[in-house]
């Protein structure tokens, strides 16, 4: 049986948008994790959502936050979800990695159908990046939050 400390690695993944660098670390990865791969061409598709909370939504947008949180965690292919609040207490970021085309759009189906009401109450959309090369479904499933499409130049993922 391998150990937590065996199996512990630490990866970081960084987009920079708008001026800001949001950042995750992603541990618990086994010590003898595949080789890297050619990042998002690979067909993986992460996302950096920039939102900003409505004027006294705070808490509101907090306690949905968490449920949608515990929702998303149950979508077998959405990889990563995690959504901070900046220092001003109104904007926030949410990075999301999936690992295709088919759970971005899963991903949006389920959340606009769960949350979609809720959200449009809480807070607006500031910007919305894409990157990866996402099929024409997942570009039809995310057309209506106005996305920027990064084009990958080279990285990895594990």
């Amino acid at each position: 049986m391998v150990t937590m400390l065996q199996t512990r690695r630490t990866i970081r993944a960084a987009a920079v948008a708008s001026g800001y660098i949001a950042s995750i670390i992603f541990t618990d990865f086994p010590v003898d994790a595949q080789p890297p791969q050619h990042g998002f061409k690979t067909g993986y598709v992460a996302t950096l959502f920039t939102g900003e909370v409505l004027p006294g939504q705070l808490d509101n947008f907090k306690r949905l936050v968490t449920r949608l949180v515990a929702a998303v965690a149950e979508e077998p292919g959405t990889l990563v979800y995690e959504i901070s609040l900046r220092p001003d207490q109104k904007t926030y970021d949410s990075l999301e990695v999936y690992r295709n085309s088919e759970a971005v759009v899963a991903h949006a189906k389920h959340v606009r159908a769960e949350f979609g009401k809720e959200l449009g109450q809480v807070r607006k959309t500031v910007s919305f990046v894409v990157f990866g090369s996402p099929d024409a479904q997942a570009k039809e499933a995310l057309a209506g939050l106005n996305p920027v499409y990064e084009s990958p130049i080279d990285g990895f993922i594990r």
